[in-house]
């Protein structure tokens, strides 16, 4: 194993795969502005697993400075050199703007060049167990349960092969959910006992952004507005009290509000129907809803005037029996950042 001493002396040489490692190193060290200038140092060698993780950094500023720019080049320079990750990336990024077909194109470059998870995907979008591009981007048919505030139901909004795709992909990446705090960062709370799994760009895929492109479809609010998505799991009495969703007003949170607007809309979608119980309640309304496995419940936060509206108070109740999944979508008024 290369000692950090002996991969800095081949990375001071010149040597890019030391370069890299060396940066890893630092990273975990928590010397990120360090290990960013070793990858700087062997993507300009023209390193593409240096350019990968380097511009997949600068896209989201993830530990880094947000350059989407520079990032999505490194990203596509790595590409060009046939890295399958990067080509799974360039995938992805092809998505945000719509174009489908170069993103089917790199992905199915990407799984000829052995990216596990991209055949993967490739299997369940373009085989017959999949649902055709067509349904996909059919528009969805919402039944209104409340008028006044905006709450609705899209039967089969997505595929139960889809579900089960997001189950499986959420499953090993379940911890439990922690509840944003403006003062503390991101912290447990009692009224919170449920696990969950994030997706941000760097860990979605072609399944989920053609997910999240439906989602836009269906609140007609743009894709670039939504957050990262979230696969909540509640076991028996686990649960998510009542609470709403829009962010709360107060100097901490007022730089976020300008930037990206409250958070206008909520799209759930049932994951599975094999549990008891476990039903989404609106307390001020008297409404329960549970949907079967690929039904979607969407609701308004906010008024016409779009102020918060405080009847949206809802729960997760919990499941009595068996497991409970649900694809979480929060959309904002304006574009979300990156992450």
């Amino acid at each position: 194993m290369v000692t950090e001493t002996e991969a800095r002396v081949r990375a001071e040489s010149g040597d890019a795969a030391a370069q890299l490692a060396l940066a890893v190193h630092l990273d975990r060290q928590g010397e990120h502005l360090q290990a960013l200038d070793w990858l700087r140092r062997a993507a300009q060698a023209g390193h593409a697993p240096a350019q990968y993780f380097l511009g997949a950094r600068l896209i989201v500023g993830r530990a880094a400075p947000v350059e989407p720019t520079q990032g999505a080049a490194l990203v596509s320079e790595a590409a060009r050199q046939g890295m399958p990750e990067a080509l799974a990336l360039m995938a992805l990024l092809a998505t945000l703007s719509g174009d489908w077909n170069s993103a089917m194109r790199l992905m199915r470059d990407a799984a000829a060049r052995g990216h596990p998870l991209a055949r993967e995907q490739l299997a369940l979008l373009e085989g017959p167990s999949g649902p055709a591009a067509e349904a996909w981007q059919a528009l969805p048919q919402t039944h209104w349960l409340s008028e006044s505030p905006r709450i609705g139901v899209i039967e089969a909004f997505l595929a139960r092969p889809v579900c089960d795709w997001i189950v499986a992909r959420a499953r090993p990446k379940l911890e439990a959910v922690r509840v944003k705090d403006p003062l503390r960062g991101a912290q447990k709370a009692e009224y919170r006992s449920n696990s969950g799994a994030g997706f941000s760009l760097l860990e979605s895929d072609l399944v989920l952004q053609r997910v999240n492109a439906r989602v836009a479809l269906a609140a007609g609010l743009p894709l670039a507005n939504q957050e990262p998505a979230n696969v909540l799991h509640y076991l028996p009495g686990e649960e998510y009290r009542p609470h709403h969703d829009f962010v709360t007003r107060s100097a901490q949170n007022e730089a976020e509000l300008r930037a990206c607007g409250q958070r206008a809309a909520t799209l759930l979608v049932y994951l599975n129907d094999d549990c008891a119980g476990g039903e989404t309640e609106f307390p001020e309304l008297g409404l329960r809803y549970r949907g079967r496995a690929g039904d979607a419940l969407l609701f308004y936060n906010l008024t016409p005037e779009g102020e918060p509206d405080p009847r949206t108070l809802h729960a997760g109740l919990p499941p009595a029996s068996g497991e409970k999944w649900l694809y979480s979508k929060w959309i904002r008024q304006r574009p979300y950042p990156l992450l």
